[in-house]
């Protein structure tokens, strides 16, 4: 089974806000604040399941993963998975 299109596609129309000039210039004010707000972060239909993982300071073979409620755990990603450290 075979899809074969002849003809030229139309070109698939742009909405001026989605220009890449008016997009950087988003991005850059953005990127242009320190930090991502909470909210932004752990939103969502089932925020109790939602992480923020970070390099862990003291040991960069660690990672912090930090839960809506604020809790941090220490500990390692393994097959793509977080696994805490025994502390």
């Amino acid at each position: 089974m075979a899809l074969v299109k002849v003809g030229k596609a139309p070109r698939p129309v742009v909405r001026p806000e989605d220009n890449t000039t008016v997009l950087l210039k988003k991005a850059a004010r953005a990127l242009n604040k320190p930090g991502i707000d909470r909210s932004v972060v752990f939103r969502g239909p089932n925020a109790a399941k939602i992480f923020s993982y970070s390099a862990y300071s003291q040991d960069p073979t660690l990672v912090v993963r930090e839960a809506a409620d604020g809790t941090k755990v220490i500990g390692r990603m393994v097959d793509g998975r977080f696994r805490a450290s025994k502390a």
